[in-house]
């Protein structure tokens, strides 16, 4: 069983795991927190140094006799906030830093050595030293990062000195009714033990820790099923557009295959015609036509292979400046080969500059969008793609004339577990990794629909880069 689960435990089963616990092996990060809590507890151990001297005055030394206020309470005073101030320069050195926890604890049983002193050399008010030690056992008590048990011996230790006091002078130790100012001071040192007792729960701060340990982890686990999830709609976003490209490799290769026939036989031909001494014009001619032909489509195939390099290259590592028109252009030209006969892309183009964007995020979201868009379409219907520029954003509308999609719909058209039966699309992962990384490039992804009248995607990305020429 692990510490935390062991202090879990409720009753009196807990209370000796409380006292002695060495909270410092809970792991490195709780170490950690304690680590930074000691530098606190000097710091503010520090101030009350300084501070504390102020606060008896203003609330004891005025009422005092004058007798009382000598040179040697005056040189206790001085010596409480030079201690004061030599922690604070202390707390900000590296050996300061290292020893936070030690010093602190130094100092504030320093502080009540010195209010006992004080009490014993000026005769003053004996509430005065109690409710010194009281206000530094308190404030110690709510910063110090010690185990219960070493507070609680810090404490007695405070105990000791008041019994001390009361010891060698039995006077001080007689009952003196409270005056208004002495009341009010309880009322502020009650103040102090009620933030103290909200601040000190060690088993709040360690189950708060605890929390944010299981938050952290459930967070990273996300992130890692996010970017799997992604990677996996990447890799499915590749396999389309691969298919996509087979099948619109299918003519131009028909074409070669056939050229290739046609040429070889023109050449056959041409072979004879020069053994019987006859003109080879006409075969020359016809054979030019078949080259021009075979010129054609590997114009095609290489057209296709810059689009598909351009559109699928993994560059994720960098940003570069991305030309809107130029990339959709590449995803039409891609996708458009397996779209099904009867569906039309209007292209709209607007004189938009370059977006600082990863180039295979964004084809992977026009990808997606134009897929969808598709996909919508029953028969014959039509796509318009439109760009336009405005107040320092780059817009961008697919607008399709399919099926459109419910209201009830809409609102979970996000949802990564979404689905439609016989209805617009079946988006799975696509539509909420395409809007997550829109909204990772500082931008919006809108959608509008309406049953029977088709569906816009509209997104929005901040311009940047230059414009070419």
């Amino acid at each position: 069983m692990s510490l935390l689960d062991g202090l879990r435990l409720d009753g009196l089963r807990s209370i000796p795991s409380l006292l002695w616990t060495d909270y410092s092996q809970v792991d490195e990060e709780f170490r950690d927190e304690l680590h930074d809590r000691g530098l606190l507890a000097l710091r503010v151990i520090a101030w009350l140094a300084i501070l504390l001297v102020l606060l008896i005055t203003l609330f004891f030394r005025h009422f005092e006799a004058a007798e009382h206020r000598g040179a040697l309470r005056f040189g206790e005073e001085l010596t409480s906030v030079a201690l004061g101030a030599l922690g604070l320069l202390i707390s900000r050195t590296s050996w300061g830093r290292v020893h936070s926890r030690g010093l602190a604890v130094t100092l504030g049983l320093l502080l009540g050595v010195m209010a006992t002193i004080d009490m014993l050399t000026s005769g003053g008010h004996q509430s005065t030293v109690f409710t010194a030690l009281v206000i530094i056992v308190l404030v110690s008590a709510a910063v110090f990062p010690l185990r219960p048990l070493s507070m609680l011996l810090y404490g007695l230790a405070f105990a000791a000195m008041f019994a001390t006091t009361a010891w060698l002078d039995p006077s001080l130790t007689l009952p003196l009714p409270l005056s208004w100012y002495e009341r009010l001071f309880l009322l502020l040192v009650i103040s102090f033990m009620a933030a103290a007792l909200r601040v000190i729960l060690l088993r709040l701060h360690l189950r708060e820790h605890e929390s944010r340990r299981v938050v952290g982890e459930s967070l990273e686990a996300l992130q890692r099923t996010q970017a799997n999830l992604i990677a996996s709609k990447r890799a499915a976003s590749q396999g389309r557009l691969a298919a996509a490209l087979s099948h619109e490799l299918n003519n131009p290769v028909s074409v070669l295959a056939s050229s290739q026939s046609v040429l070889e036989r023109y050449l056959a031909e041409a072979v004879v015609r020069c053994e019987r001494g006859e003109g080879l014009t006409e075969t020359l001619e016809r054979s030019r036509e078949v080259a021009a032909k075979w010129r054609e489509a590997v114009e095609r195939i290489a057209k296709l292979a810059r689009r598909f390099e351009r559109f699928s290259q993994i560059d994720s590592a960098r940003q570069r400046s991305v030309d809107v028109n130029e990339l959709l252009d590449d995803a039409v030209g891609v996708l458009s080969g397996s779209w099904k006969d009867g569906v039309r892309v209007v292209k709209d183009y607007g004189d938009v500059p370059k977006v600082n964007a990863y180039a295979a995020g964004l084809g992977e979201v026009f990808t997606n969008v134009l897929s969808n868009a598709a996909n919508a379409i029953d028969g014959e219907g039509e796509i318009r793609v439109t760009t336009r520029y405005g107040k320092g954003l780059v817009w961008i509308q697919v607008a399709d004339s399919g099926r459109g999609i419910e209201s009830d719909q809409l609102t979970a058209i996000f949802d990564p577990t979404f689905r439609v039966e016989d209805g617009r699309v079946s988006t799975g992962w696509g539509l909420f990794i395409s809007r997550q990384i829109v909204h990772d490039h500082h931008g919006e992804f809108h959608i509008r629909s309406e049953p029977g009248e088709g569906t816009q995607v509209e997104i929005c990305l901040p311009a940047g880069g230059r414009k070419d020429g």
